[in-house]
């Protein structure tokens, strides 16, 4: 999740999403053994802070944080959203295939 997570601040707004990731992370207790900032809740956070979503409070009957920053979020921020996850997908597979480049070279 970690990884992903980094993956959404280098593509996105790198400022916005480690911001969040560093201060909005530890209110979400859904790790391990209801350890703070661990699971999903990194993962959230930093998703928000790289699209530079406006506050949302995520969940109607629970009692959860809000992440982003800003004011309320619209509908138009699922372009975005999606946007976010394709460039993340790239990055991945960019750095996958620069790997198996660099092992073809060197064998």
């Amino acid at each position: 999740m970690r990884l992903t997570a980094a993956g959404f601040a280098i593509v996105g707004n790198f400022e916005d999403a480690i911001y969040c990731w560093r201060k909005q992370a530890d209110k979400w207790p859904n790790g391990p053994a209801g350890q703070p900032g661990n699971g999903i809740g990194i993962l959230l956070v930093s998703g928000a802070g790289a699209l530079g979503a406006p506050k949302a409070a995520v969940g109607v009957l629970a009692e959860r944080a809000e992440i982003g920053i800003g004011d309320e979020a619209d509908v138009d921020f699922m372009q975005s959203a999606v946007g976010l996850a394709w460039r993340a997908l790239l990055l991945w597979l960019l750095l996958l295939l620069l790997l198996g480049f660099a092992r073809l070279l060197g064998a």
